[in-house]
């Protein structure tokens, strides 16, 4: 490899590795419109048996996290990032999620989930987005309530 492809391959890492970033602070408090920002327009989103289609699926599911009150922080571990040509990657990284319902700050905080993440990336001309996400559940915490319409951490 050259110095520019380094170059290129090493930007190309820092901005999917600026996604995740977007979305954990995007759930975690953000807007809707950035939490769309990270994805595709035809992402496909599946976290176990939930499995969302595009950006009105995403914003479904924003939106019924918002109206419950939930509250959450997202920390990510180990991102492995694999490019499939200049213009596809994949990924897999871990996850950690605290949530619960109501005003900040939460009284009690347990972790409530512990995923594994698995990632595919297109570079689209607005930049590199997330086109299919799976979340696998390594550890779940039964004793925190999901809210309403499935919409969970």
């Amino acid at each position: 490899m050259d110095l520019e492809t380094d170059l290129t391959a090493l930007l190309d890492r820092q901005r999917i590795a600026a996604l995740q970033t977007c979305f954990a602070q995007a759930l975690d408090g953000g807007t809707l419109a950035q939490f769309l920002s990270v994805f595709t327009d035809d992402v496909t989103y599946s976290n176990g048996p939930r499995v969302l289609q595009g950006h009105a699926g995403l914003r479904g599911f924003f939106e019924a996290r918002q109206a419950a009150g939930r509250v959450s922080r997202h920390m990510m571990s180990g991102l492995d990032i694999s490019f499939d040509g200049p213009d596809a990657a994949r990924s897999h990284s871990v996850w950690l999620s605290f949530a619960g319902d109501g005003p900040l700050p939460v009284g009690h905080a347990e972790p409530f989930l512990v995923a594994d993440m698995h990632d595919d990336y297109l570079r689209t001309p607005a930049g590199w987005r997330i086109a299919r996400r799976v979340i696998t559940p390594a550890f779940r915490n039964p004793g925190i309530g999901n809210p309403p319409s499935g919409a969970r951490a």
